[in-house]
């Protein structure tokens, strides 16, 4: 005969049936979350990993372009050939390159620090290559001189505004400008981009280098700025200074002033003809699937790295 449960035990057995089972559930989904928290920070410290691993490889391009026998010219086949030793001690895809624009003397730019804002003279000269050179970008007058004076009064240490608009002086340094990006803050530049048929003003201007201009790398638009040529003056000279094999940094490159013109004794004090020894890096990295991009200022005179900073931007 069989026998059924009734009555209060019944109800007490089904009750803890279903608090076990309530259980199991909870520890089962606690168990579950747990196992996806240590999925997530071993896939987190895997691509950390990754990361510094291509970050490394990248400075190995920082070492390759320390060497003064490593031009522009050759930068890219120089990047292949020593990303192929260097890929013997790995297990996964590793490269990195140093491409011929990746490698750029510092001195072809506009070093915004290196002017005077104080005197003068000097604000003069200021005035006239901005101007000028924006001038050539196709900026608005009015535009390029409301830009120039907020440019001015983030230099100067004082906060007298140098025109009409007392705005300028607001969200000013007072001071050099402590980085490249700061150039964006300032009154009027993006008004001046808006208008700008150039948009790699990062190729054109500096912070660091010895203020006087090399004729050897600097661009067209910005040799006729900086000498107060007429635009297009300088094309013969940017032409013949590559040689006939049209590539930076060879044997065949030449350096004919007389192409630009005469000169006057104050324009020929803002420039340089001898080689350049500060240089400008990018090179990338690579680990399988993961990119990393380091920028540096280095001197080859003796081989030191002066900066150095990643790009954000990685993959």
């Amino acid at each position: 005969m069989t026998r059924t449960v009734s009555g209060p035990k019944a109800w007490d057995a089904g009750v803890a049936l279903i608090v076990v089972l309530w259980a199991l559930a909870l520890i089962s989904f606690a168990m579950l979350g747990l196992a996806a928290i240590l999925q997530r920070q071993l896939g987190q410290e895997v691509a950390a990993l990754q990361n510094s691993r291509a970050s490394l490889v990248a400075e190995s391009g920082l070492q390759m372009a320390l060497n003064p026998q490593v031009q522009p010219a050759i930068a890219a086949e120089a990047s292949r050939a020593l990303s192929q030793r260097l890929q013997t001690a790995w297990e996964v895809p590793v490269r990195f390159e140093v491409g011929t624009d990746d490698l750029r003397g510092e001195d072809g730019k506009i070093n915004l620090n290196a002017f005077d804002p104080v005197s003068p003279a000097g604000r003069d000269f200021v005035r006239r290559v901005l101007n000028n050179l924006l001038g050539s970008w196709e900026v608005n007058p009015t535009t390029s001189s409301a830009f120039i004076d907020a440019f001015l009064d983030f230099l100067d240490p004082d906060r007298n505004p140098s025109g009409a608009n007392e705005s300028t002086e607001e969200r000013v340094r007072n001071a050099p400008l402590e980085t490249l990006a700061e150039l964006e803050r300032i009154l009027g530049w993006d008004q001046v981009m808006a208008e700008a048929r150039v948009k790699d003003w990062r190729r054109k201007f500096t912070i660091y280098g010895s203020g006087k201009l090399s004729l050897r790398s600097a661009d067209q638009d910005v040799l006729e700025a900086w000498l107060d040529l007429d635009r297009g003056a300088a094309q013969t000279f940017v032409d013949n200074r590559l040689g006939a094999d049209r590539i930076l940094g060879t044997q065949d490159d030449q350096l004919n002033v007389t192409q630009l013109g005469p000169l006057s004794p104050e324009a020929q004090a803002r420039i340089n003809l001898g080689s350049e020894d500060l240089w400008r890096v990018t090179s990338t990295g690579y680990v399988g699937g993961v990119k990393r991009r380091v920028v540096a200022l280095i001197s080859r005179n003796p081989p030191q790295i002066k900066a150095r900073w990643m790009e954000e931007k990685t993959e």
